[in-house]
């Protein structure tokens, strides 16, 4: 922790007094007001009056944000852009976790996705003006979800970004932790022409590949004010590479021995064969590195009409395309499907006898290098109309909303055969693996490598749509007492949908494609060396960041699948393989919601607020069928390819209510000292993968996953209590109170079931008897959740020139939760620490966050279960005013190249990942 502060320290010294930039997180709290997408324009922002009040820089930003905090009624965090097209951050995600209580989770080094309070990202909420959007863009790591993932906005298309805690009624139900929401500019309410246009360049450590990051923004009024267009285009690409190593693990009796079906072994190395002695044993090693070209093309539009000081008509359009050309280069050890055990020790670990040291004769080494080629859309369109006539408003709009996806993941399977030794112990981060008797040499000619099968995703297809329409209504009573009254309705209604094509190729039908391969290594089996290839790092070593003493391979062969499959059709590739599409495996789930709502809002004096009911009901339809556990097959050289066969059709429809009522008062103590309280009831339903009747399995690690579609909602009764002391301007100190009961969990409950299994391979079929670990998801019992946000900031302008300039935000969150052995993402301590400093033409951020270790899964015995080590990360920005319309701008994301460790829940390694570090720089322009 030491050495960790300070390299933080110095960095941040070093950056602060040396290094300028214009960028920072500000916090505030806004109320929600009746206007189109219940948008609430911020008070004392550009224009809205006729007059224009210019804000930008650092510190204006902060001291608009405490303003707007201290006015407020009700509890919301939000982050603006310094000046518009120009957000604080190159990702929105990264923005969000320097708000106190709000974490993220990364993507291979990029954030993805927002936790709450120590609470899933299954219970956030997220929404772009107002409304959820629909997401079909998932890779082959991530299924589909109702998480929103912040990559697909570019951030130079965000006005502010707000984090509701505590909500009201006329708020999208849903975010059981909390909704963040993502507004975009529109040129009405800005007021002013704005043209903003950045070029940079982004720069990824690992690959040492360059891309380019383009974008622009136009907004205008015409017909004196009454006609407001907005245009916003931006093209990203990167090209990142991250670099890991896998670790899985397998229970097995020595009856099953290695390979499954082979023959009793000696797993726990005692000299004595007990057939019913359970051992858990290194099941897979995985070296990789996943090299990207991501390309996205991302527009908004807006266009609002006025024809009357009472009528608003508007239109608001978002679109964003993904390209993405990926291949994960594999070096992938499986232990089980070894020809035998040599050695072993074990240790005890949560009740389970465990090999920590494990040397296994014909290893089955398989090095391919599987491509994920995909290509998708978000389509967004939404128009309104806001109508006001004396003291009341009414809002009435509607959206159609689709995202699409087409996605490849195939890949040549090869194999090779040797002698390797692994030992990995509970606190060690990676595996060290040995490579014995000459294997070392011999996995590096490509002569030696057979080829197996070429396997994977063709055209598998993903869907999402949404649509919605809603009426708002509000009436205004006054300034005392009740002053005012909004009643609501919106209906919903989503359809998700994702199908199961998987191509099969023998290794004869990719020698029919290729015009006749050689032979191989073993008397019938063709050589796999035409298509194999060196997989170095794309700059530095691999997993150069590393410092550890455990051993690895930093250079390997493998397979070139895209190459060889870029000049055939689908239709060849299909017409020598065998291509099906496993019903148990489709998702096909539709959700209507039917939602209204009533609000108060309250004054008396200095305590004011709002009091309102949310009522929901929610209908559900998945479609799908039972499965067939009796009749698993596994496809040994496809890449252990697991198939479960179908029994028969299932539909399954239900509906519920929820009643969600909500409180938020503030109390204005003193001039300077201010009270909140809010209490109110929130739900979050089940992921929408969750609720489909789907089953999968895994024949090498000897598991059975089913999904349930009667499983419940989340549903949580929440307290909250701040109390804010501002003593200037800037400045700010204060702490929050929370409280989360859970009423119910979802958990997946397992059970050892012993089932019939059939091993495909070339030289025949083995159909064994063998105990699979069923784990199905049921209501469990639920879980309490409290904790305490502290934070402070304030710009220190009274210190003596230069050094008035400098200014920090910092804040902590501690969280604790009744079950950690069964809650998500909730890390006890999170931390965020933000430096700045702005004078003249120069500005500088730099800002650290950091959060405690965290369980990822949970465990489901004998399956371990997954904990997130603590993690931190340094970024940073800098920049200089060259003109009174251009600034130059470099920007650093993991300044530190911090990796993310996993580990099990006994503290084997799992997982470890060296994303790299990432920085930009460029030029932006401001008209």
């Amino acid at each position: 922790m030491t050495a960790e502060w300070t390299r933080v320290s110095g960095a941040v010294a070093s950056l602060l007094l040396g290094m300028p930039v214009a960028a920072v997180a500000q916090t505030a709290t806004v109320d929600t007001s009746l206007t189109p997408d219940a948008e609430q324009p911020l008070a004392d922002t550009e224009g809205g009056d006729g007059q224009d009040i210019v804000v930008t820089g650092i510190r204006s930003g902060i001291e608009q944000a405490v303003r707007i905090k201290r006015d407020a009624d009700n509890i919301v965090d939000v982050i603006s852009a310094e000046d518009i097209g120009r957000f604080p951050d190159v990702n929105v995600a990264e923005s969000v976790q320097r708000i106190s209580g709000v974490q993220i989770n990364r993507t291979r080094g990029e954030g993805r996705s927002v936790n709450i309070r120590g609470l899933p990202d299954t219970f956030t909420l997220v929404t772009l003006n107002g409304r959820a959007v629909p997401n079909a863009l998932n890779d082959l790591f991530a299924g589909v979800s109702r998480s929103f993932d912040f990559s697909a906005l570019a951030p130079e298309f965000v006005r502010t970004l707000e984090v509701y805690k505590s909500p009201t009624a006329d708020l999208e139900d849903g975010g059981l932790a909390g909704t963040v929401n993502i507004r975009t500019p529109r040129a009405l309410d800005l007021g002013k022409r704005v043209l903003a246009l950045s070029a940079q360049g982004e720069h990824e450590s690992n690959s040492g590949k360059l891309s380019p990051r383009l974008s622009g923004l136009f907004a205008d009024t015409f017909l004196d004010g009454r006609l407001g267009l907005t245009l916003g285009a931006s093209y990203t690409q990167r090209r990142p590479q991250t670099q890991q190593i896998e670790t899985g693990w397998n229970t097995v009796t020595e009856a099953q021995g290695v390979p499954l079906g082979g023959g009793s072994d000696d797993l726990n190395g005692d000299g004595v064969i007990e057939p019913n002695r359970l051992v858990r044993i290194p099941g897979l090693i995985i070296h990789d590195m996943f090299t990207e070209n991501n390309r996205r093309l991302s527009g908004i539009a807006s266009v609002q009409f006025r024809p009357s000081d009472a009528v608003e008509l508007y239109v608001d359009g978002f679109y964003t395309r993904v390209d993405v050309e990926a291949v994960r280069q594999e070096n992938w050890q499986n232990f089980a499907g070894a020809g035998g055990v040599l050695s072993s020790r074990t240790e005890m670990l949560d009740g389970v006898e465990t090999a920590t040291d494990f040397t296994v004769s014909n290893i089955d080494l398989r090095n391919g290098g599987r491509f994920q080629d995909r290509s998708g859309y978000i389509r967004s369109l939404v128009g309104g109309g806001k109508f006001e006539a004396g003291s009341w408003t009414v809002v009435l709009e509607g959206s159609e909303q689709r995202s699409r996806q087409t996605r490849d993941t195939l890949n040549i399977a090869d194999s090779i055969n040797g002698t390797a030794r692994v030992v990995a112990r509970p606190g060690d981060a990676i595996p060290s693996i040995t490579y014995l008797d000459g294997f070392d040499t011999r996995k590096l000619d490509p002569e030696n490598f057979r080829l197996l099968s070429l396997n994977g995703e063709l055209d598998r297809l993903t869907t999402d749509r949404l649509r919605d329409i809603k009426l708002d209504v509000r009436r205004d009573l006054g300034e005392r007492g009740l002053t005012a009254l909004r009643a609501g309705v919106k209906y919903t209604d989503r359809a998700v949908y994702s199908d199961n094509k998987t191509l099969t190729i023998s290794a004869a039908g990719v020698s029919q494609l290729f015009g006749g391969l050689p032979p191989g290594p073993i008397a019938g089996s063709f050589s796999a060396a035409p298509f194999m290839i060196p997989i170095r790092s794309g700059a530095g070593a691999f997993l150069g960041s590393y410092d550890g003493g455990g051993a690895f391979p930093t250079q390997w062969l493998g397979s070139d699948a895209r190459s060889f499959v870029a000049g055939l059709s689908d239709a060849e590739l299909i017409a020598v393989g065998t291509y099906t599409n496993d019903a148990t495996g489709i998702l096909d789930v539709q959700e209507k919601i039917l939602a209204f709502y009533g609000r108060g809002d309250l004054s008396f004096g200095r305590l004011t607020g709002n009091l309102g009911l949310r009522v929901v009901r929610t209908n559900q339809t998945t479609a799908g069928v039972a499965p067939d556990l009796n009749g698993i097959t596994v496809e040994v050289e496809t890449g252990n390819t697991t198939r479960v066969p179908a029994a028969e059709p299932l539909r399954v429809e239900r509906s519920y209510w929820d009643w969600l009522p909500s409180l938020n008062l503030k109390f204005e103590a003193t001039d300077q000292l201010q009270l909140r309280f809010a209490a109110s009831r929130t739900i979050s339903r089940p992921n929408l993968g969750d609720i489909s009747p789907t089953t999968t399995a895994n024949g090498n690690a000897l598991t059975v996953t089913r999904n349930n579609p009667y499983v419940d909602p989340f549903r949580s009764n929440n307290l909250d209590a701040t109390i804010e002391y501002y003593f200037g301007q800037d400045a700010l100190v204060g702490a929050s109170l929370f409280y989360k009961n859970l009423e119910s969990l979802i958990r997946r409950e397992t059970s050892i079931v012993s089932l019939p299994v059939s091993y495909i391979r070339t030289t025949g079929t083995t159909m064994i008897q063998t105990d699979f670990t069923v784990s199905e998801l049921v209501n469990g019992s639920g879980v309490d959740l409290k904790g305490v946000e502290l934070y402070f900031q304030q710009a220190f302008t009274r210190l003596p020139a230069p050094l008035d300039g400098l200014g920090t935000i910092l804040n902590y969150t501690y969280i604790d939760n009744s079950d950690p052995t069964q809650l998500t993402a909730a890390s006890k301590h999170n931390y965020n620490l933000i430096g700045y400093y702005e004078k003249g033409p120069i500005g500088a951020r730099v800002s650290y966050s950091w959060r405690s270790s965290y369980l990822a899964s949970a465990a489901t015995a004998p399956a371990m279960g997954r904990v997130n080590r603590a993690f931190g990360t340094l970024d940073a920005s800098i920049s200089l005013q060259v003109t009174p319309q251009a600034s130059v701008v470099l920007e650093a994301v993991n300044l530190l190249d911090r990796d993310e460790i996993v580990e099990y829940t006994t503290g084997l390694p799992a997982n470890y990942l060296d994303a790299g570090r990432r920085v930009f720089g460029g030029i932006r322009l401001n008209f």
